[in-house]
């Protein structure tokens, strides 16, 4: 099976194929998408029904790697290296499994050096982040928040809210989003801190990765370890790609 990349610039939020480059807070022109070549994943997806997809960053298993304007990323021991080396941008990885329509997602994150903004775990209705929320973390300032991502731009729905789950800077905080009925719930470290109304409850859930550097410190270095969807059905038959998508820190930080 084959996937493109897909890329959303914020404040456009226009899906196109291809790669774009990542807006920092003023007010940018959004340049023309760049045509990449496609990656071969193995598909897991049969009648409807899709497996757990489970992530160890030991082997490569189609998440994206490389460098692109200001971000690098890459399998660094055993980790997924997420590096932002511009102040005041956040970058956007989706991971190369379906979209579920019952979703669990979870992943440990944390920062090798000092810490950058936020890092987080995406959840994107029908694997659009015009369509999407992130669970975001700044363990400096031992606080979670949520944000929404539409076409309108980027949007905090909760606040920064300290919390005593948030393990301080460098340790290793594990974010988790899972679907029930009707609702997203939002945990860190095991310990549920909130919930969302979920915005579509029938439609398939895509994930994905985030990270974001101060507008007055760089870079941001993330790793990320035990990656983990799951969910029995899919969206679609193969309805499974990696996302790479772009866009603006939002104004304000932690």
């Amino acid at each position: 099976m084959q996937s493109r990349f897909w890329a959303i610039v914020i404040p456009l939020l226009v899906l196109a194929t291809g790669a774009a480059r990542a807006l920092t807070v003023a007010n940018a022109a959004a340049p023309s998408p760049r045509e990449f070549p496609p990656q071969v994943f193995l598909p897991h997806v049969t009648g409807g029904f899709c497996g757990p997809f489970r992530d160890t960053f030991d082997a490569p298993t189609g998440w994206y790697e490389g460098e692109r304007e200001s971000l690098l990323a890459e399998r660094s021991d055993g980790e997924y290296r997420l590096r932002v080396n511009e102040s005041g941008v956040v970058w956007f990885v989706g991971a190369p499994d379906c979209q579920r329509l019952e979703s669990s997602a979870a992943v440990d994150a944390r920062w090798a050096g000092d810490p950058g903004n936020f890092y987080g775990l995406l959840f994107a209705t029908a694997g659009r982040l015009d369509r999407a929320y992130l669970l975001a973390v700044n363990s400096e300032s031992g606080v979670w928040m949520v944000l929404k991502i539409d076409d309108k731009g980027i949007d905090r729905v909760v606040p920064p809210t300290t919390d005593a789950a948030v393990r301080p800077g460098g340790a290793v905080n594990r974010l988790a989003v899972a679907r029930e009925g009707e609702r997203i719930i939002l945990s860190v470290n095991g310990a549920a801190v909130g919930e969302l109304a979920d915005p579509a409850p029938d439609e398939p859930l895509g994930v994905g990765l985030a990270v974001a550097a101060y507008t007055y410190r760089t870079p941001a270095d993330a790793r990320f370890d035990n990656f983990s969807h799951s969910g029995g059905r899919a969206g679609a038959p193969g309805a499974r790609g990696n996302l790479l998508l772009a866009g603006p820190e939002p104004p304000g930080e932690p």
